[in-house]
């Protein structure tokens, strides 16, 4: 996950293929998830909690992506504005000395 990032998604749609799992398993399931979005490199040896984890890592991946060209964009707005509210700002400083 990215650097200081406290927080993911989990789409509603995952519901429909853990509430196939057991208890035991979508708790191992859990626990999985929490692990890899914490950098963790977290391995599995049941195939099922395997191929219930991949799409929903698969959409991870995608919204990671996302969240780091926002954050890009949010960046570049900001340099953007900080430039503009200090040419104002010393626009402004040059008329009251005036």
């Amino acid at each position: 996950m990215a650097e200081n990032k406290k927080s993911f998604l989990l789409y509603t749609d995952v519901y429909h293929t853990v509430k196939k799992l057991t208890d035991e398993q979508a708790g191992i399931l859990f626990k999985h998830i929490l692990s890899y979005v914490n950098d963790e490199d977290p391995t599995i040896n049941d195939l099922i909690i395997e191929i219930a984890f991949e799409p929903i890592k698969q959409s991870l991946k995608r919204d990671l992506v996302k969240y780091e060209e926002i954050i890009k964009k949010r960046e570049t707005a900001g340099k953007i504005g900080g430039i503009r509210s200090g040419e104002i700002r010393r626009i402004k400083k040059e008329a009251n000395e005036a």
